[in-house]
């Protein structure tokens, strides 16, 4: 077999193994995500947790996370599943609203855990104006903050981006050297790199301040021990929550954030054929991985979080009881 049949063959079996991976990882993102930010939304809309700074940013990180997948999987699914021509990569108009409702969105929803985090490190701090700071006005004024500069920082996609490109990973695509270097850093440091750092700081943080606490001795009042104790369990549960999370999120977008700066730093290199296909299967790979965060935050929050499974299994006693009276 010649040389050129052997490349071919090989850059045919990486595109077969890349449209595998795509269909069957966009299956389970879009199944497992869209059910569990719904029930999400449902569980951290409860009245009774609206009340804390911490779950209005996992309920907005919830909806977030919701738009995420819609923006970023369907349109490929529905051309893996139903053969559904992607507009977003054939149609200007299409491709730049995409990327930065996309771009946004999951921008947004990493600085929103970290402020979560920032929020569990001063609830769990010994100084009381530190605790204080952690209530629902500071909080909506931190989320306007996040939304309004994530928002001004991708804006420059409705220039930088266009769609029907050839020689990139995606059709959809930054169009200029410049472009392509800026938004692969600004999403490596802005969206991943230094929201895991500040949200590692304050993790440690939190737990330094939960094993203090723990050595401080109880008040001897029956009502307010148990009032306290029954306080500190909620907030202990939403800490372990979201310091699981935290570790999820660092694990599936670190390797992102590799990638792009190795395409930054290999962008004028020259490359063959065989690169490029093999180049492209990692960055789907990659790319979807970056999606895992974003749809197994429930099963997470399940599994680690004792306030998260009460509130869950009281809304759907609530579900299942109106759908019995209707019976």
């Amino acid at each position: 077999m010649s040389n050129t049949s052997t490349t071919t063959l090989y850059i045919a079996t990486l595109k077969n193994i890349s449209n595998q991976i795509t269909f069957s990882m966009s299956i389970i993102i879009l199944v497992s995500g869209l059910i569990g930010n719904l029930l999400n939304c449902l569980v951290f809309g409860q009245r009774s947790l609206r009340s804390k700074p911490c779950v209005i940013y996992f309920l907005l990180a919830s909806i977030s996370n919701l738009i995420v997948i819609i923006a970023g999987v369907t349109p490929g699914a529905l051309q893996s599943f139903f053969k559904i021509p992607n507009q977003t990569e054939t149609v200007p108009v299409f491709c730049k609203l995409r990327i930065i409702v996309l771009f946004t969105m999951r921008t947004i929803s990493s600085w929103l855990l970290t402020l979560a985090t920032v929020d569990r490190s001063l609830i769990s701090n010994t100084n009381v104006h530190r605790r204080r700071l952690s209530n629902l006005k500071n909080t909506y004024i931190c989320i306007l903050i996040v939304s309004i500069s994530s928002s001004l920082i991708w804006a420059q996609v409705g220039y930088c981006f266009d769609a029907n490109l050839i020689g990139t990973p995606q059709k959809c695509y930054a169009k200029s050297d410049v472009c392509r270097i800026f938004n692969d850093l600004v999403q490596s440091l802005i969206t991943t790199i230094i929201p895991a750092l500040v949200m590692l700081a304050f993790g440690l943080l939190t737990i330094r301040n939960i094993r203090h606490t723990q050595q401080i001795k109880p008040s001897t009042d029956p009502m307010s021990t148990t009032v306290s104790r029954n306080t500190r369990k909620d907030e202990r549960s939403l800490t372990i929550m979201l310091l699981a999370q935290v570790i999820l999120l660092t694990i599936f977008t670190f390797p992102q954030a590799g990638q792009k700066f190795y395409l930054t730093y290999s962008f004028y290199h020259t490359k063959n054929s065989s690169q490029r296909a093999l180049e492209s299967l990692i960055f789907n790979f990659v790319l979807l991985l970056t999606y895992i965060p974003s749809c197994i935050p429930f099963y997470l929050y399940t599994i680690t979080g004792v306030l998260f499974r009460q509130t869950l299994f009281n809304v759907l006693k609530k579900g299942f009881d109106m759908i019995n009276c209707f019976h």
